[in-house]
């Protein structure tokens, strides 16, 4: 006999926990067992605070529970933090090692001569690196410069898009559109994730 799924609501539908077993659980008065059309790896999050996991039909589905102003409150303010955290990833609190490295590679790559001493902050890259190679200097200074230039450019894509998404989410008449204007919001996230190799 094959191990089903189960999704408990109560009566109401509202998802109140999962559970696998080999015949139908024994619930609680005001409870259902609903066998899950697909299985359920893990616990889906919601996407704002102000929505709440119902059943039906052995699926799941989120209900916006809060009136319109507050949820488009909830998900514009949930871009700052989306924001921060790809920051937290790719500087995290290494701004002013990044920002001097950059100096220092620029510094060197302007410099009609080569200098007699290079920076550690490049010399550093050079010997240690992703490609697990000794590089030169010239090499590791451009790689430097990249990573920044790269950063930099994200950095604006994130404040410009992050404004043009929040307008989107302030013009939303009803729950759809906001959830359209979080679903851009959040594959422009996934995108920039990928392009930054995050």
């Amino acid at each position: 006999m094959r191990t089903l799924q189960y999704c408990i609501s109560d009566l109401a539908g509202r998802v109140v926990g999962f559970g696998d077993c080999d015949s139908p659980p024994d619930v609680a008065p005001g409870q259902v067992a609903h066998v899950m059309v697909e299985p359920v790896v893990q616990w889906p999050e919601a996407p704002t605070p102000t929505q709440v996991l119902y059943i039906a039909n052995g699926e799941l589905y989120w209900v916006e529970t809060a009136p319109l102003d507050d949820a488009k409150a909830a998900a514009i303010a949930k871009t700052y933090p989306d924001v921060d955290a790809i920051y937290d990833v790719a500087v995290g609190r290494r701004v002013t090692e990044y920002a001097l490295a950059e100096e220092a590679a620029r510094a060197y790559l302007a410099a009609e001569v080569a200098p007699a001493v290079v920076s550690d902050y490049i010399t550093g890259h050079a010997t240690n690196n992703p490609t697990g190679q000794q590089q030169s200097n010239e090499w590791a200074a451009r790689q430097i410069i990249e990573r920044a230039d790269a950063f930099r450019w994200a950095a604006l894509q994130m404040r410009n898009v992050r404004f043009a998404r929040q307008a989107d989410m302030r013009a939303a008449s009803t729950s759809e559109e906001l959830a359209q204007a979080v679903a851009e919001w959040e594959g422009f996230l996934s995108w920039l994730r990928l392009t930054l190799d995050l």
